[in-house]
């Protein structure tokens, strides 16, 4: 949830992305603003998802299929999609009638069972989480990659001590973050 609207994002462990079923309205709600719930937009007139005031009308209430990994509406049997079909970060999160496609499936993990890698080898970047890394270009001077300010990146003589020359990935946001 970016501001009401509902986006895919990289998973981040932050409130705005953990969701639960609310059993007295029968709506799925965000862990960030309990009284918000899943919502087609305009009371059911448009395809946009978003998140407000839970009212358990018919465009609040969702289901969701195991087997088919959908959450689909109860009235129009539409199914949560990410539009265009498209993983591409912040990208808009819809209703749709139910095509099959990837954009459509989903995987329900409870917080209890989510496994957040805190050290180690990240398998999906190669990089070691945290650990404090150098960018060594391979040209002759061996130069490395330094944060100039807050958004320039420029290429430097090696100074150990200069934190902004060093960077680590931070598993929780899955980013390269300047020391």
């Amino acid at each position: 949830m970016v501001g009401n609207n509902m986006l895919i994002k990289t998973r981040n462990g932050f409130p705005s992305q953990e969701w639960y079923f609310d059993q007295k309205t029968r709506t799925i709600r965000s862990q960030r603003t309990k009284s918000y719930a899943w919502t087609i937009q305009s009371s059911g007139n448009s395809a946009n998802i978003q998140a407000s005031g839970a009212n358990s009308e018919w465009y609040q209430l969702f289901k969701w299929d195991q087997e088919g990994g959908n959450f689909y509406n109860v009235k129009n049997n539409k199914v949560l999609d990410v539009a265009g079909g498209k993983d591409v970060e912040a990208t808009n999160v819809q209703v749709w009638k139910k095509n099959g496609s990837k954009a459509q499936s989903w995987k329900l993990v409870y917080k209890s069972d989510l496994k957040i890698q805190t050290k180690g080898l990240n398998k999906d970047f190669g990089l070691q989480i945290e650990k404090p890394f150098f960018i060594v270009s391979k040209m002759w001077m061996n130069r490395v990659v330094e944060a100039v300010g807050a958004s320039n990146l420029a290429l430097k003589t090696l100074n150990r001590a200069n934190k902004g020359q060093q960077f680590f990935l931070d598993d929780k946001t899955q980013t390269i973050i300047s020391w």
